[in-house]
């Protein structure tokens, strides 16, 4: 139900923590049968601790964005809510957004930015785009360096912002808890990493 075609190139949404998982079981088992598969590592979801790492791109600085405090340095480096219209209307998006066009009403392909959306470690979209889901339980009381699982009622966190949010959403510590292990979005995806088992 979007309006806007989609493409190969846009990153996956609408799926869940539970999607993410058994995607990256069924990869670690293709790669293994394979023999590409390192022994003792397998493909997951990172944990939280992994994420937030990966996202400030090997800073030690503790800055809103990867690329440092100011929002308006991240255009041309993040798809968010932004001065864009949505097909068929002449109103950008009743959210705040960033005061510049990031060129996508809605997701903009991955690594559309290119070396300007790509940070330290040269990983691309790890603002904005769309949430990536984490391995970990979302705790109201903050995010924790080691793995985070509660028995009852889990709700799997969620980073990095997405199109549609409010720029002050796309900042490397925000994270949300969803509704539950099975809910997904148009705004949800997942990024997956090599490591260790976890969970």
């Amino acid at each position: 139900n979007f309006g806007f075609p989609l493409r190969n190139v846009y990153p996956v949404v609408c799926v869940s923590w539970n999607d993410g998982r058994a995607f990256c079981k069924w990869l670690t088992e293709r790669e293994r049968k394979a023999g590409r598969l390192p022994d003792g590592l397998e493909y997951r979801l990172p944990t939280e601790a992994e994420w937030a790492y990966a996202c400030r791109g090997g800073s030690k600085e503790r800055h809103y964005f990867w690329w440092g405090n100011d929002l308006r340095d991240g255009e041309g480096r993040l798809n968010i809510s932004a001065v864009d219209f949505l097909p068929g209307r002449n109103k950008i998006w009743p959210l705040a957004n960033a005061p510049w066009s990031d060129g996508f009403a809605f997701v903009s392909p991955v690594d559309q930015y290119g070396e300007k959306g790509r940070n330290g470690f040269g990983l691309a979209d790890m603002c904005g785009g769309v949430w990536e889901i984490v391995l970990d339980d979302f705790d109201p009381k903050g995010g924790h360096e080691e793995l985070y699982v509660v028995e009852q009622n889990p709700r799997p966190v969620c980073r990095g912002g997405n199109y549609f949010d409010v720029p002050g959403n796309a900042r490397c510590a925000v994270r949300l808890g969803l509704q539950g292990p099975a809910y997904s979005d148009s705004r949800d995806g997942f990024r997956i990493c090599l490591g260790v088992p976890r969970r």
